[in-house]
């Protein structure tokens, strides 16, 4: 869509109510239930984090709407393979880049934490875009590239099948299956390996009731909607928790 213009957050910080809004929309409220999340979430739009997030406006008739965000961090990287990323991804590099920063650490790679899509607008490409304004900026900026602890869109609709499993699985044109791994693949991303412990969400079990408007009335594991794994009830302790697995993903930029 022509009248679709992507910005870094640095550029429109006039647009954070707008942008906070329309994340807080589209994503399962247990998402937002993350401890690391409640600590660092709020200095992505502060300097220097406000550089790595990049939103897509809709302008129309002389009014402007959020309609996609890229959220990201910078993080030192010493490793020789990228199979030293962390098993817990998400929860992770989003403390490391903020470590960095307060450490005044230098930062090889950048790391995405979500992308975010307006579900109206959906099918129009601003994934990719968002994706690539962030490559770009890393590319311009001289780092070695973008990492992803991509969460599989589809994967919630089959919960019998294991994380690993279902991310090998292909579709009639041997691309990767899930729509959301397709789009990193096909961006040029390679898979590296599963983060089987990416996002920890850890509530009482009234609360997990309340973001899921289920019933728990013994101890056990529960399917959630739109979760990619159980959440684990423990009834003596009147407590839920939650274990996320990502697939990290690559993006070369040189």
């Amino acid at each position: 869509m022509k009248n679709i213009v992507i910005a870094s957050f640095q550029s429109r910080t006039d647009l954070l109510e707008k942008a906070e809004k329309m994340i807080a929309d589209h994503w399962p409220d247990f998402m937002m239930g993350t401890s690391v999340n409640e600590n660092y979430w709020d200095r992505l739009y502060a300097s220097p984090f406000s550089h790595y997030q990049f939103l897509a406006i809709l302008k129309e008739n002389d009014q402007e709407e959020v309609v996609g965000v890229i959220n990201a961090v910078a993080l030192p990287w010493q490793h020789n393979s990228f199979d030293a990323l962390p098993d817990n991804g998400w929860d992770c590099v989003f403390e490391l880049g903020m470590q960095a920063d307060e450490k005044q650490l230098p930062c090889q790679l950048i790391s995405a934490l979500s992308v975010t899509v307006d579900s109206r607008y959906r099918g129009q490409g601003i994934p990719q875009r968002l994706i690539n304004a962030l490559k770009t900026y890393a590319k311009d900026q001289g780092y070695l590239g973008v990492v992803v602890p991509v969460r599989p869109t589809l994967k919630h609709l089959y919960p019998l099948h294991s994380f690993e499993e279902y991310c090998q699985w292909k579709n009639d044109n041997n691309e990767p299956f899930d729509p959301w791994i397709r789009t990193h693949w096909r961006l040029g991303a390679t898979m590296i390996k599963i983060a089987p412990q990416s996002m920890k969400i850890e509530a009482p079990k009234e609360t997990w009731e309340q973001w899921t408007s289920l019933r728990f009335p013994m101890s056990g594991d529960y399917a959630i909607p739109m979760g990619l794994a159980p959440v684990s009830i423990d009834i003596q302790h009147q407590s839920g928790t939650y274990l996320e697995p990502n697939l990290w993903m690559f993006h070369d930029i040189n």
